[in-house]
């Protein structure tokens, strides 16, 4: 009975005491977990540094890459050189000729603006006679110059086009409608005066800007067909001046810098110049973004299947941006040397300015994402991948 009682106690004994060893294991572990993690704590900086070098390291170009940006450069930078003798043929950056514009009052023109009211009319004879048709045929507020001397203004004569909302290609859609609409004249400081019809002029009375649009409202509810009427002689308009002489002003411009507006609108270069030009910018960023697309397909093919997708991706991003920026410098010292901005390849400094955001924003994140990643696997004490 005694041999079994001090059996009993000793192997109470043995359990306390593997209890009390597992137990202080169990504490040394965890103390040399708090104490490697303040040291890691206490050596974040370092750490963060010593990480930073290894995500360079890691999309650092390789020498195969070098090849690749040695081609891109070359296509790019010879793109932006060519460009000037390409936009020549298409008159980039040119003036119009006024020899080979119409007169305001050409007869043909005239004509088939009548024809073009005409049939507009004739379309929806079965509607009441009503506002919808003075909005046809009359002059539109913005074309009466009578009066503006009275308020200090100076339209400029032949060139009143460019003082007045209405005339504005992409403005003119909403307060040339509006005017037509209300018979008032938007200038292009925004400011609104009533015309008269009887005598045809533009008097002293205010209109602000949402009185405009109230009363505009108002006539759109009163006939459905006003609005169309009066959008269909602002389009008539517009189509009947783009090709005269005097063109239209390029958009927005003279509400911005009116004396710049003013001085490229005299000098012959008009909102059909402007469009032309925009063109040729579009193509060109559009060749340079297609060989952007290449080097970035032909380059992924180069991809080992154990390379990390993400980092590769950054070393294909710095090529681009690299070639680029190379093509951009070249086409700003061309313009230089030259002494001639025309050229310049804007659609180049443009797909430049795209990488510069999205590039450099794209390398910044996949940074962030391997230093927070590794620097988790340090605190948690598991090896660096």
């Amino acid at each position: 009975m005694a041999s079994r009682k001090y059996e009993k106690l000793k192997k109470q004994k043995d359990i306390a005491i593997s209890d009390i060893k597992n137990e202080t294991a169990k504490l040394e572990v965890v103390s040399g977990e708090a104490k490697r993690v303040a040291e890691v704590s206490r050596d974040v900086s370092i750490i963060l540094g010593d990480l930073d070098k290894q995500f360079e390291q890691a999309t650092k170009l390789t020498r195969t890459d070098i090849y690749f940006l040695m081609v891109a450069s070359a296509l790019q930078v010879t793109k932006s050189l060519v460009f000037p003798y390409i936009a020549e043929k298409f008159h980039y950056g040119e003036s119009f000729d006024k020899s080979e514009r119409l007169a305001h009052d050409d007869k043909s023109i005239e004509q088939a603006h009548k024809d073009a009211n005409d049939e507009f009319k004739e379309k929806h004879k079965k509607h009441k006679k009503g506002r919808w048709i003075e909005i046809l045929y009359q002059t539109p507020a913005y074309d009466i110059t009578k009066g503006s001397k009275d308020l200090g203004i100076n339209m400029g004569g032949a060139y009143h086009r460019m003082y007045t909302l209405g005339h504005d290609p992409i403005l003119g859609w909403v307060f040339g409608t509006m005017n037509i609409l209300t018979d008032v004249i938007t200038f292009n400081n925004f400011q609104s005066y009533r015309v008269t019809r009887k005598p045809m002029r533009i008097t002293q009375e205010y209109v602000p800007i949402y009185r405009m649009f109230q009363e505009s409202y108002d006539l759109v509810k009163a006939d459905y067909l006003n609005l169309p009427a009066a959008i269909f002689a602002q389009a008539q308009h517009l189509k009947s001046d783009e090709y005269t002489k005097i063109g239209l002003p390029i958009p927005i411009l003279s509400s911005i810098n009116e004396e710049f507006a003013s001085e490229l609108y005299r000098s012959n270069y008009d909102a059909l110049c402007l469009a032309r030009d925009l063109k040729v910018i579009g193509v060109s960023f559009a060749v340079s973004k297609i060989f952007d697309i290449i080097i970035s397909l032909v380059h992924g093919l180069f991809r080992e299947v154990d390379e990390d997708k993400n980092l590769y991706e950054v070393r294909t991003r710095k090529i681009l941006l690299y070639s680029n920026s190379i093509a951009s410098a070249s086409t700003i010292v061309n313009a230089c040397i030259t002494s001639n901005p025309k050229n310049l390849d804007i659609g180049s400094l443009l797909n430049t300015v795209t990488h510069l955001f999205t590039d450099i924003r794209f390398i910044q994140q996949i940074k962030q994402e391997f230093l927070e990643k590794e620097f988790y696997n340090i605190v948690m004490g598991e090896e660096i991948l």
